[in-house]
This record gives structure tokens, sequence and C-alpha cells, in this order.
């Protein structure tokens, strides 16, 4: 039998499991497709979401995602090469919470960072 720290300790570690299983469900970093790039950032409470690279010269409004419950998306067509990104949240940049890796953007923030590789023939 279980003592009652025990079962506090089973279920906080149930419940720290069940959480991050939650969170990886929507937590992506850029998924590079068949189709280009996936781009997925969760915020329930944001109004707009797009995502801004060096691929769009920095363009706030050129790659709008689109929602889903709390979930926002968009797939961008990206030629093979390292691609600097963030996301602009109803009109404020913001450093994707997770990418392949990061650069600082020279403004005191960091950029994310996805890739792209050669499709083999």
């Amino acid at each position: 039998m279980r003592s009652s720290i025990g079962r506090a300790f089973w279920a906080a570690l149930g419940a720290a499991v069940a959480s991050a299983s939650c969170a990886a469900a929507v937590a992506r970093a850029p998924v590079v497709t068949p189709d280009g790039v996936r781009f997925t950032l969760a915020n329930a409470a944001a109004k707009s979401v797009s995502v801004a690279g060096n691929f769009n010269e920095w363009s706030v409004g050129a790659n709008p995602l689109t929602r889903s419950g709390k979930v926002w998306t968009a797939v961008v067509t990206l030629p093979p090469g390292e691609h600097l990104f963030m996301f602009i949240v109803d009109g404020k940049g913001m450093v994707p919470p997770l990418a392949e890796d990061y650069v600082d953007d020279g403004f005191g923030s960091r950029n994310g960072v996805v890739i792209v590789r050669p499709r083999e023939r």
C-alpha cells in the first residue's frame, strides 16, 4: 500500500506527464513538409499571428497564420537553406518558443532558425 506521500508523488508525476503530453501536441518547431515549412504557434489570446523572416523581407503581413481553436498554423514554401524567423503576435515580435536553433537578432532578442535541406532524388 502506498503512503499518502507516495500517492501525492505519483499523482503529481501523472499530472506532469499529462501536461507535457498536451503541450507537446501544440508546441512544435517548424516542420518541413512536402508542401513547405509548417509554422505552428499555440496562443488562445492572440487576435492575429504571422511569421516574418529573411524569406519574406521581415514582412509582418506576408505570411499570416490561420487559427484553429488556440493553435495558429501556416505552410510557407521555402527554398533549401537556413531561414531566420520570428512570430508577429498582435503586431509585436515574439521569439519562437521552439526552433532548430536561435541567433541573436542584433536588437537584444533572438530569431528562430529553420533549416530546409535539399530533397534527395
